[in-house]
């Protein structure tokens, strides 16, 4: 049964039958999948952006990332949002990894790409967007943030990992 139907996701309950025979009900939030970018600006120093997240009322760092538009390949999702969030085109767009955000209550797929290769353009936010700043640093310094409990996005700290030699 859909409880929502919004302009990105829709909000269904299900009743599900687990493998005893009891059954259940499930609130399952329907999304077309989304990609994100870990863009290298130079072999070892990547850039994140800083935007406000409502959800969790924080600033929050995190690699640029966006939702599919309808009939959208992932990959040029992926080169849309990196222009848009920081103003960067990748030459290079290399597949790091694929995964589910959340997939308890959440039917995303999320594809995540290595930007490199990287040429100045020029930012296009979109209107329901909170990016307060673009920040380049080394990859590392990430890492120790992320140790430190200063990344905490699912994507980005996903992302930085994949990374680390």
């Amino acid at each position: 049964m859909i409880i929502y139907s919004g302009k990105k996701i829709t909000v269904r309950k299900d009743e599900i039958v687990l493998d005893d025979g009891r059954k259940t009900m499930r609130e399952v939030i329907e999304h077309p999948g989304s990609a994100a970018i870990i863009p290298f600006i130079t072999k070892d120093e990547i850039i994140l952006i800083q935007q406000y997240r409502h959800a969790v009322k924080e600033l929050i760092y995190e690699i640029p990332a966006g939702t599919l538009d309808e009939g959208e390949t992932f990959i040029t999702c992926a080169g849309r949002e990196l222009e848009e969030e920081i103003g960067y085109k990748a030459e290079i767009l290399d597949p790091l990894i694929i995964l589910y955000p959340s997939p308890g209550i959440l039917s995303e797929t999320m594809h995540i790409f290595k930007a490199t290769n990287l040429a100045k353009t020029q930012t296009n936010y979109q209107a329901d967007e909170s990016i307060k700043g673009v920040v380049q640093m080394k990859l590392n310094e990430a890492f120790e943030m992320v140790k430190k409990g200063l990344i905490r996005d699912a994507k980005t700290v996903c992302s930085i990992l994949m990374c680390i030699k």
